[in-house]
């Protein structure tokens, strides 16, 4: 690995030929995720694999940056006021990518949960489940424009969330205090919610999404 990683704002995420190939890497990284985790084959195939992911990652290591690329701020403010879906999480495998849609105060997503996000038994885990409203919630906030970070974020899990099936994802803006946001949201299944959150945001200067 390179022993000076250049900055994140080296290569801006607004390239679009660098955005659409690292895309398209994250994905193909996420397919590889789900086969490492479900795979079947024999010990002498997974042998080859290990030698052959652990060279990509050497040649990927070799020039890199501090963090992974990011959009702007605004770029999520701006889809909402054009009417387009924000895409979360499309040039960082870690996290769990939604396609967000707005409408005023109010967002929606939508997600099949596969083997990677599983808690109990068939059922996505409940980790995950916070990392999904925060990222729901947060997403419509910083829709709205505003800068703000999450203050609290309280989870009820009402029930199990089950995998390999759509889960409706919705968030809602409920009320402005002066710095402070307030907001809920809710995971259901076929009609029924499995997880509710309620999120306090707060709206401060100087920080960088």
């Amino acid at each position: 690995m390179s022993s000076n990683p250049r900055e994140s704002e080296a290569i801006p995420v607004t390239d679009p030929e660098r955005r659409a190939t690292t895309v398209e890497l994250v994905e193909a990284t996420r397919a590889l995720m789900l086969a490492v985790a479900t795979t079947d084959l024999p010990v002498d195939d997974l042998v080859e694999a290990t030698k052959s992911i652990s060279g990509l990652a050497d040649l990927l290591g070799t020039e890199t940056r501090t963090r992974v690329l990011r959009t702007s701020f605004e770029l999520p403010a701006q889809l909402r006021g054009a009417g387009e879906p924000w895409r979360t999480y499309g040039v960082n495998p870690f996290g769990i990518p939604l396609e967000i849609h707005f409408d005023g105060d109010t967002a929606r997503a939508t997600l099949v949960g596969d083997a990677l996000l599983e808690g109990p038994p068939d059922h996505l885990h409940g980790g995950f489940s916070a990392h999904l409203m925060d990222c729901l919630l947060g997403s419509l906030v910083q829709g709205t424009g505003e800068r703000a970070v999450t203050g609290t974020l309280d989870l009820r899990y009402l029930s199990r969330t089950p995998l390999d099936a759509p889960l409706d994802l919705h968030a809602e803006i409920t009320g402005r205090s002066g710095r402070k946001i307030h907001a809920v949201g809710w995971i259901e299944h076929e009609g029924v919610r499995c997880v509710e959150a309620t999120g306090l945001f707060i709206t401060i200067d100087g920080v960088h999404a």
